[in-house]
């Protein structure tokens, strides 16, 4: 399964269509992980599925829309957050730990606008739980700001039941 995941577009909706046209197919999904919620409607996405979750800018607008959640995709259970509930701007600790706790073993999130990609090994200790397999977290940076001057970036995830590939882009 391919999955294409932004974050923080902040009105600037450019940059996802600039990399959803550059993909050699389209994904199966889209994941949003906040701070831009209305730039998605602009999306045209067929065939693909979207998951979204609301950021900490996105307060009074589509508030169907959680703050979090989970979906289990290729025998994986993704936990999809905007991360400013777990205080990532000072660092990833609080939501590694709530991660384990539900059993996630691949953390999407945003908010930092800085792109993030780290492996935690399996039978590594977080808390009181034990990994039983690798957890996977990762930010695709904003793809509505260029925060280091190498442009907007993405990212991509290629997922299996024994794969998970990881990687960033940029428009």
């Amino acid at each position: 399964m391919e999955l294409l995941i932004f974050s923080d577009s902040h009105g600037r909706c450019e940059g996802m269509q600039k990399a959803l046209s550059r993909q050699l197919r389209p994904p199966q999904a889209v994941c949003f992980l906040g701070d831009g919620l209305r730039d998605t409607e602009s999306l045209r996405l067929e065939r693909t599925m979207l998951y979204t979750v609301r950021g900490n800018c996105d307060w009074g607008m589509q508030t169907d829309v959680p703050t979090e959640r989970t979906a289990v995709l290729e025998g994986h259970r993704l936990l999809l957050t905007h991360g400013h509930l777990y205080g990532v701007k000072g660092g990833v600790g609080a939501l590694i730990a709530y991660a384990a706790k539900t059993a996630s073993d691949i953390v999407l999130f945003g908010h930092t606008h800085m792109p993030y990609n780290t492996v935690i090994p399996a039978w590594e200790r977080v808390g009181d739980v034990t990994l039983s397999r690798p957890m996977y977290l990762f930010n695709p940076g904003s793809i509505g700001h260029n925060e280091d001057g190498k442009g907007y970036s993405f990212g991509t995830l290629l997922l299996t039941r024994d794969t998970v590939l990881l990687s960033h882009g940029r428009v």
